[in-house]
């Protein structure tokens, strides 16, 4: 007998449960998107500026940069919405009990009425979970930064309709109370249909990256 046929086989791994299929609002990985420049100041303070970025357009959404400087330090304040305070001594984070509504927030109003906004609790929205048709989603999608300089992208689902889309932006901490952009629905479905499809995107969903907002 062979020396390694002496040990027994290894049992076999466990059965895992199906992997949801990847749902309908969550931006695709099998599209190269269509490009739509934008870079406007939205805030432009003494020691403050705020400004929208391009575009990346898909077929189901889009996404747009926000880039955030500034001359003092605003590490305390996250801008993505979520408190934190840091303890350096015991190497620890823990939530900030002050008010939220002075945080970061971002919203989004279609020409039709929908909305959706970074404080909108979405408990619902997990992998496996569709969202009605008819409502609009807003996730922060990636970003970074500290002290004096942040850059956020966040995403949107669905494409929108023909008519104004309005970015809406405030950030009491630093006195904006809300500031408008608007960007063209009609363009940004038009930019949608120069959105490559590289292959059916049909795969299961591996895991959940993501951060609803």
């Amino acid at each position: 007998m062979d020396f390694f046929d002496s040990f027994p086989e290894p049992a076999p791994p466990p059965e895992q449960p199906p992997l949801p299929p990847r749902p309908t609002w969550m931006k695709p990985d099998a599209v190269i998107p269509a490009d739509m420049a934008e870079n406007a100041i939205i805030v432009h303070q003494e020691r403050l500026a705020i400004a929208i970025g391009g575009l990346s357009v898909y077929p189901n959404g889009f996404d747009f940069s926000i880039h955030i400087r500034t001359r003092d330090d605003i590490e305390r304040i996250d801008p993505h919405g979520r408190r934190r305070r840091r303890d350096y001594v015991r190497n620890t984070v823990t939530p900030d009990s002050g008010d939220p509504t002075q945080d970061f927030r971002i919203g989004v109003l279609f020409a039709d009425g929908r909305r959706a906004a970074s404080n909108q609790p979405r408990p619902h929205l997990t992998p496996d979970h569709e969202v009605d048709p008819d409502e609009a989603v807003l996730l922060s999608s990636r970003g970074g930064g500290g002290g004096r300089s942040y850059d956020m992208t966040y995403w949107i689902h669905p494409l929108p309709p023909e008519g104004p889309v309005t970015i809406v932006v405030s950030w009491l901490a630093h006195g904006i109370t809300e500031v408008r952009h608007e960007l063209d629905g009609a363009a940004i479905r038009a930019a949608a249909e120069k959105a490559v499809q590289l292959w059916p995107d049909d795969q299961p969903l591996q895991g959940w990256v993501g951060s609803p907002q």
